[in-house]
């Protein structure tokens, strides 16, 4: 279970993938989406669906949260991988702590 604290010191940018994989590969699949920086898949279906959650770090921020973008891009672009659908996304970078605003 994912639980987002809105006192964090740092800001959160953090999204919820459903990937798809022909069910005789899921297991490959698996193994290499939750090779990513920031990755953890967390259920994997029989009929090749996979629900992954990729939260933003220091090894994949990009300029203004592009590399979660990219994150997921390449994700959807691996051998195997048949569909992808963002189904989750949370930012807090919005934030009064966030913009140098005392709370």
């Amino acid at each position: 279970m994912i639980v987002i604290n809105l006192l964090e010191e740092k800001p959160i940018n953090i999204a919820g993938v459903l990937f798809v994989a022909q069910p005789s590969n899921t297991t490959k699949v698996a193994k290499e989406l939750g090779e990513f920086p920031g990755a953890e898949v967390h259920e994997i279906a029989d009929n090749g669906s996979m629900v992954v959650t990729i939260e933003e770090n220091d090894l994949n921020r990009g300029e203004k949260g592009k590399g979660l973008i990219n994150t997921i891009t390449d994700m959807s672009n691996l051998p195997g991988v048949i569909s992808s659908s963002l189904i989750f996304h949370h930012n807090d970078y919005g934030l009064p702590q966030h913009q140098g605003i005392k709370v």
